[in-house]
Parts: C-alpha cells; structure tokens; sequence
C-alpha cells in the first residue's frame, strides 16, 4: 500500500496543477463589433456558426486579382498583416484561437484599393468544417463577420 502512495501523490500533484492552468473562457452573449475600427466605420456582412474557438483563417482575392493589400483582424487582434492578396491557388493561411465562446469577429481592413474599388477577400474559417464568406472593404468601411461559437 505505502508502494503505491507516491505515485498517487504524484497523479494527485499533476491534476491539480493542470487544473490551476486551465483558464475559463469567458463568453460572449452578443456582438462585440465595434461600430468604427481604426478610424473607419464597420459594416456586419456576414454571420458564421462555429463549433470550436480553434480555427484556420484563409484569405485570397475573391475577384480580380488586382493588388488588393489588407490586414485582418479578429476581435481587434491583428492575424493578417498587409498582405497582397492573390488567387485561390495561393491563399495566405493563419491559425489562431477565437477569444470567447459565443461572440467574435473577423475584421477586413484595406490598406489600399487595388486597381478595382472596393478590395473584395474571400475568407474561409476552418473549424473542422469550412465556411466561406466574402467580405468587401475601402477607405472608409470596414467589412466584418461575426463569428459564432457554440
């Protein structure tokens, strides 16, 4: 019996400190876009239910490629910055972990126009699933999805 007392302990120790790791995430029962971001108004184009905070963000030019450069966002954190967008075949790809459960967005700020008005980006979230949406973006506005977390 006092054999196996230690590497209870041991088992004991180890959850608990794992427990004391773990953080509680915090949810969002209602939209958190703000109405302007870095100088320009937003505009909610699309809404996305997920399943898991855990995602693969791809973006890429969803018409012309015409130099489109931006950024992108989610939840005000910068995950894509100021790339030059290109076709489908050659799509910039990111991984991050959404901030709550419940509400999030995703955010796509124009650095420039391109040759064609306004910059167009079709954006897949990978949550284990793909979802697809195009998102538009100037000068002035801001396109953003909400994304859903249940």
């Amino acid at each position: 019996m006092k054999n196996l007392m230690k590497p209870f302990l041991a088992l004991l120790v180890a959850i608990t400190m794992l427990s004391a790791c773990k953080k509680d995430v915090q949810r969002n029962n209602s939209s958190n876009v703000p109405s302007e971001f870095l100088g320009r108004a937003t505009d909610i184009q699309d809404e996305i239910a997920l399943s898991s905070r855990n995602v693969s963000i791809s973006v890429w030019d969803h018409g012309t490629i015409d130099g489109d450069i931006v950024s992108v966002y989610v939840n005000g954190r910068k995950v894509v910055d100021e790339v030059t967008l290109d076709g489908p075949d050659n799509k910039f790809v990111v991984n991050t972990t959404l901030d709550f459960n419940g509400y999030n967005y995703i955010l796509l700020h124009a650095h420039n126009e391109g040759s064609i008005s306004p910059n167009t980006a079709s954006l897949e979230i990978n949550d284990g699933t793909s979802h697809t949406v195009s998102l538009e973006s100037d000068l002035l506005t801001s396109g953003v999805a909400e994304l859903i977390v249940n």
